[in-house]
C-alpha cells in the first residue's frame, strides 16, 4: 500500500520539468514518470512530431505537457528553448539533460570532425542546457534540480568504438561536479545517472553508425541482472533525485546498469 508519506517524497506537484530528448527513450520514459508525479513537462527534442506525440499522450491523461524543438548543437536554439519556458511559465524546476548523440566510430579512423561535433553537442549543448536552466532557478529563488543523463561508458568501458562519446560523458559528469559545488548555495542539486544497456539497445538507423555495438556490455553474463533495462526503471532513479526524496543528495554519479560495471 501507497502511504502518504511516500506519496509526497515522490511529489513534483506544482514543479516544471524540462526534459531534453524526450521524444523517444529514456527521455520518454522520465516524461511519463514526472507526468504521473504531477509535474508539468516541457517535452523538448530536435524532433518537433515526435516530442507533439509524446505530449499528446500525457495531455489526454490530463496531465500538463507541451511540446518545444531545439537543437542541442545550437547555442542559440537553447537559450530561445529556456526563454520559452519562462515566458510560458515563469519558471524552471528541474532539468532532465537527457539530450545527446551517440553515433560509434572506430578509434583508428576517428575524424577530428567527428571528434569535434561528439563534443560539441556531448559536452557544450549539455553545458548550455545547465547554464541556461540555472540561471532561471538562480532568478527563481527556489533552487532546482538538475539531473545530467551520462552513460556507464564514462566510467568504465563497456562498448567498442565509442572512445569519442566515453570522453564526452565523462566530461559531463565532471561538470556535474563542478556545477553542484557552484550552485549548492542557491539550493541547486545537480547529479548524474550512467545507465547501462537500455532497450532498444540500438534504437537509430544503421546508417547513422559506422559499427554495430559489440564489446563486454553486449557479452553473455556481463549483465548481472541478465538483461537490458526498460526505460521506465532508469527514470525511477531520476525521478528520486528530482522529487524531495533527493533532497540531500548533489554532485553524484549514480550508475545504473544491472550490475554490469561489478561483473
Amino acid at each position: 500500500m501507497v502511504t502518504t508519506l511516500s506519496l509526497e517524497l515522490f511529489s513534483l506537484a506544482g514543479k516544471v520539468a524540462v526534459v531534453t530528448g524526450a521524444g523517444a527513450g529514456i527521455g520518454k520514459g522520465v516524461a511519463r514518470l514526472f507526468a504521473k508525479a504531477g509535474a508539468t513537462l516541457v517535452i523538448a527534442d530536435r524532433d518537433l512530431a515526435a516530442a507533439e506525440l509524446v505530449a499528446a499522450e500525457l495531455r489526454a491523461k490530463d496531465r500538463a505537457a507541451i511540446a518545444l524543438c531545439f537543437d542541442l548543437a545550437d547555442e542559440a536554439s537553447v537559450t530561445r528553448l529556456f526563454d520559452e519556458v519562462e515566458r510560458s511559465f515563469h519558471t524552471v524546476d528541474i532539468l532532465v539533460n537527457n539530450a545527446g548523440i551517440y553515433p560509434k566510430f572506430p578509434l583508428d579512423s576517428l575524424t577530428h570532425a567527428q571528434w569535434l561535433e561528439m563534443q560539441e553537442v556531448n559536452v557544450w549543448g549539455c553545458f548550455v542546457c545547465m547554464r541556461e536552466a540555472a540561471r532561471r532557478m538562480r532568478t527563481g529563488g527556489k533552487g532546482g534540480r538538475i539531473i545530467n543523463i551520462s552513460s556507464v561508458g564514462a566510467a568504465r568501458t563497456a562498448v567498442h568504438h565509442q572512445v569519442a562519446y566515453n570522453a564526452s560523458k565523462a566530461a559531463l559528469d565532471s561538470m556535474t561536479m563542478s556545477a553542484a559545488l557552484e550552485y549548492a548555495p542557491d539550493g541547486i542539486l545537480v547529479n548524474s545517472v550512467l545507465p547501462g544497456a537500455v532497450k532498444p539497445l540500438d534504437p537509430r538507423p544503421k546508417a547513422y553508425s559506422h559499427v554495430s555495438p559489440t564489446g563486454p556490455l553486449m557479452a553473455p553474463g556481463r549483465i548481472l541482472l541478465g538483461r537490458a533495462a526498460d526505460a521506465a526503471e532508469v527514470a525511477g532513479p531520476i525521478l528520486m533525485l528530482a522529487s524531495a526524496a533527493g533532497g540531500y543528495i548533489t554532485g553524484q554519479t549514480i550508475t545504473i546498469d544491472g550490475g554490469f560495471s561489478i561483473s
